[in-house]
């Protein structure tokens, strides 16, 4: 077991207002993420900027097969970095916070989005 002390995250987690076709997110979210990543506080602090979206490819959910309740969440935001203080420095940038507000504007709604700082344990 390996302990991360050189790495932290914040993760993000939201429900969208509704489904997105896998070809809208193919379309919209690779624009969204390069322009996220062309920022220079971004390139300055983040070391990964990482976006999942929810899908199903299979008759039953992967929830389903395990036995638990289908998740309202939809997509999951990781974001990487050397500290927590660069993490906070990066997105509540002003240049952050003007495309992060116009993805929720699409996307989804502020009770609907979920954000926290966190450490982690990497195992395999």
């Amino acid at each position: 077991m390996s302990l991360h002390t050189d790495r932290v995250r914040a993760i993000g987690i939201f429900k969208a207002r509704r489904d997105f076709t896998p070809e809208e997110i193919n379309e919209s979210a690779p624009k969204v993420i390069e322009h996220i990543r062309s920022l220079e506080i971004i390139k300055k602090n983040i070391t990964k900027y990482e976006v999942a979206y929810k899908v199903e490819k299979f008759p039953k959910s992967l929830a389903s097969e395990l036995g638990l309740k289908e998740s309202e969440y939809t997509t999951v935001i990781i974001i990487e970095s050397t500290s927590h203080e660069k993490i906070r420095e990066a997105l509540s940038h002003p240049d952050y916070l003007a495309v992060i507000k116009g993805a929720l504007e699409n996307a989804t709604d502020l009770d609907h989005f979920h954000f926290f700082s966190a450490e982690f344990v990497t195992l395999i």
